[in-house]
């Protein structure tokens, strides 16, 4: 299995009619200051520091997702609404593994764009992208056991239960550890 380097990859659009997946622009500041604030995004994602004000964010954005693409890293997209642009969330592809064809994913939302179908859609565009334009074999995701939105969301395009993590990640906010269920995903799968 050969899998493609980000940075031999040019930041697609992708788009589905529900959302779209675009590079991340500065003029998204308010929408990642808003989602690392975000009591439940803080909750359930490990490592989400919020930003100090829209400044932060705005030089968080101009530096770090280009970056962390140049570098083979990470594959971050602003989920923005299909209608009319607007920044709704954040998705990623981290923790990329080219010796074993493997990343993990995560997406959140805004809370007024939380929906079954954001959510899938966004989930699902980034998957394939992971499949079909970085050759992976498998995308892992972890959810809080206690976050059953966003087992059904990963259940709803394919991701199938693989493990039972006690006490995998510790909450950005309240600093707890949550016990994690560990779903994956393969080309094959990706409803």
């Amino acid at each position: 299995m050969t899998v493609r380097r980000l940075s031999s990859l040019p930041v697609p659009e992708l788009a589905d009619g529900t959302v779209v997946l675009r590079r991340p622009e500065v003029a998204d500041a308010a929408t990642v200051l808003a989602g690392t604030r975000d009591p439940l995004v803080r909750e359930f994602m490990q490592g989400v520091i919020p930003h100090q004000d829209l400044d932060t964010a705005e030089r968080w954005l101009a530096d770090i997702p280009a970056r962390l693409w140049a570098l083979d890293r990470a594959a971050y997209f602003t989920v923005a609404s299909v209608t009319d642009g607007r920044a709704v969330g954040w998705a990623e592809l981290v923790d990329l593994r080219p010796e074993e064809g493997a990343a993990e994913a995560a997406v959140w939302l805004l809370p007024e764009a939380r929906s079954l179908r954001t959510a899938t859609s966004a989930l699902r565009l980034l998957c394939r992208f992971g499949f079909e334009q970085l050759g992976l074999g498998r995308i892992d995701a972890y959810a809080a056991a206690d976050n059953m939105p966003v087992q059904v969301v990963g259940a709803y395009i394919g991701f199938r239960r693989a493990g039972f993590r006690p006490g995998l990640f510790r909450s950005s906010r309240t600093q707890a550890l949550h016990d994690a269920v560990h779903a994956t995903l393969t080309p094959g799968d990706l409803c």
